[in-house]
């Protein structure tokens, strides 16, 4: 067999793969309700604190884009609070892993966030962890800027598409 038959077959068995772990991943999403955990190490004004609390999340999948609803209750006795975000995702090229990255386009009030999705297996008990940095200057009751650093751990609970309400647009 001439190298040059070899580099054919070679193509053409790369492109197979390649289709085949193409169609696995459009086959997983992440869409679906969501329970979990974060824990937030925090400094406002200078004085630092650490706390955890429970919360949900409905995710909604198109392509590699997500949207998510975020929904907590926090530690400043605010009541219940939610955040909107958006962002990116990927799976390995053998379908088996999802990672990806988010970032906050509004909620309760204005804040900046950046978060991390680890990778994660696309088993059938589908759950993430995420690390996030988030700051703002305009949290009711905390005078100054709070930057929190926190980690998140989700387990999907339903893969019903849920209602995902759209990300804010500033006023022109």
């Amino acid at each position: 067999m001439t190298s040059k038959h070899i580099l054919k077959l070679t193509a053409l068995a790369i492109v197979a793969v390649g289709h085949c772990a193409a169609a696995y991943a459009e086959s997983f999403s992440l869409t679906g309700q969501y329970e979990g955990i974060y824990a937030c190490d925090s400094t406002t004004g200078g004085v630092p604190s650490s706390w955890s609390d429970p919360m949900t999340a409905g995710i909604v999948q198109d392509g590699d884009r997500i949207s998510i609803d975020l929904l907590y209750t926090d530690k400043q006795e605010l009541g219940a609070e939610y955040s909107l975000y958006t962002g990116s995702i990927a799976l390995d090229p053998t379908g088996t892993l999802v990672s990806g990255y988010f970032e906050a386009c509004g909620g309760t009030f204005p804040s900046k966030e950046l978060a991390r999705i680890f990778p994660a297996a696309t088993d059938s008990s589908f759950s993430f962890a995420v690390t996030s940095v988030w700051s703002s200057d305009q949290v009711p009751n905390l005078p100054g800027l709070t930057v929190q650093s926190c980690t998140w751990s989700l387990k999907r609970v339903s893969t019903e598409t849920p209602k995902v309400r759209p990300c804010e647009t500033a006023a022109d």
